[in-house]
């Protein structure tokens, strides 16, 4: 089981890429787009999260168990698993490990 210390903080997003991704690129820095809106995602020491956007405000708690995140939010009776990884401790990439592969970019905020 990994720690939470890795990914413990506030990340700012950047951007969702089709596929799963284990390296950061300029593609995925440079993709923006509106309808995704902007937000931060903050994972807790006491593992909680909080998830504030333009589209919603919302948290919950999360386990990690190897390279998965399971991401329990308050107002969904399923939990959401992710694969994770953290490049350079600096981004945090996140992705899904149902349907159409994407990586969601995360970058650490101060």
């Amino acid at each position: 089981m990994k720690t939470n210390k890795q990914i413990t903080a506030k990340w700012q997003f950047i951007s969702i890429n089709d596929g799963k991704r284990r390296i950061v690129d300029d593609k995925m820095l440079n993709n923006f787009k509106k309808e995704y809106g902007t937000g931060t995602l903050e994972f807790k020491n006491d593992l909680s999260f909080s998830s504030l956007g333009s589209k919603n405000n919302n948290g919950g708690t999360y386990s990690l168990k190897d390279s998965t995140v399971i991401m329990q939010y308050s107002d969904l009776s399923e939990s959401i698993k992710f694969n994770y990884s953290i490049v350079e401790n600096k981004y945090l990439l996140l992705t899904n490990n149902e349907g159409k592969p994407h990586t969601w970019l995360y970058k650490k905020s101060n």
